[in-house]
Order: C-alpha cells, then structure tokens, then sequence
C-alpha cells in the first residue's frame, strides 16, 4: 500500500466533498415548488406617511430592495443595490449615508457617491400616487441620474 502525503490526502477529501455535493444536488434542483419572483411593483404606504425628510428603509433588503426619500420636496424611489457590485446598501442615519456593505462605497441622500468604489451613482425607480393615496413604486422602470428630473422618477410633495 502506498502512503499519500499531506497535499494529496486534502486533494482527496476536498474532491469527495464536491463529489458528495453533487450528489445530493438534484433533491434541491428537483424541487417542484413554484419560485416566487418579487413583485415589480412595491405599495409604500400612503404619501401622507412621507410628512418629513428623511429615508425609509422598511423595504430596503430583500425582495424589494428599495429606498423610499422624502428630500427637497420630492419623494423618490431609489435601488438599495451598489452600482460597483451589486452589493446591499444600507441608510446610515447618523453619517446620512447609504453605505455599501460589500465594499463600503458611500452614497448621499439622493444617491450620489460620495466615496467609492463605486463610480456610479444609485439608480432610481419610477413611483406614482395610486387611486387610494398610496404610493407605488414601478421597479420595471428606473432612471439613471440624468433622468432624476423626469416626473416619472418622483413624486412632489
């Protein structure tokens, strides 16, 4: 019988490892349930709850992944992903910045970065007063910051 060294041995367990992986992978890939995509557009609430500046992150992490602003007297919706790679960015209300927590990029209220790495600046989505007073926010269309002034972009107060 041959000895294997070190090297081998961890070579070894880490390929029975993938291969033990790959076997137990099709009861997950089999599953028949029925993937629930997020739904493109968000009810936000009333557009009375926006009496104050500030932002809202009641549905800022998963599925919606959506900043609701109140700032200079418009409300907007703008992506709580980063622009440099796609990581979740959270509001910091003491530092009045969204803060990447992939890799730190730091971005002002309306979305502008203020340090990177990201170069570009939050993409926003369209949002709309509905027939009950509620805003609705339409994630199938987004602005870059060129188009921030579109009055599909934001709704004025």
């Amino acid at each position: 019988m041959t000895q294997i060294n070190r090297r081998e041995f961890v070579a070894a367990v880490a390929c029975a490892a993938c291969l033990c992986g790959l076997g137990s992978s099709d009861v997950v890939l089999a599953d028949d349930s029925p993937a629930t995509a997020p739904s493109p557009t968000v009810d936000v609430g009333a557009k009375s709850d926006y009496a104050v500046d500030g932002v809202t992150t009641t549905w800022i992490k998963d599925p919606n992944r959506v900043a609701v602003v109140r700032h200079d007297g418009k409300i907007y919706a703008s992506t709580s992903i980063c622009t440099h790679r796609h990581g979740q960015i959270n509001w910091n209300p003491d530092l009045n910045l969204y803060i990447c927590a992939r890799h730190h990029a730091n971005f002002d209220i309306t979305g502008t970065v203020i340090q990177g790495p990201a170069r570009l600046p939050l993409q926003r989505y369209a949002i709309s007063v509905d027939a009950n007073g509620h805003l609705i926010v339409d994630k199938t269309q987004s602005f870059t910051s060129d188009q921030w002034d579109n009055p599909a972009s934001f709704v004025k107060v």
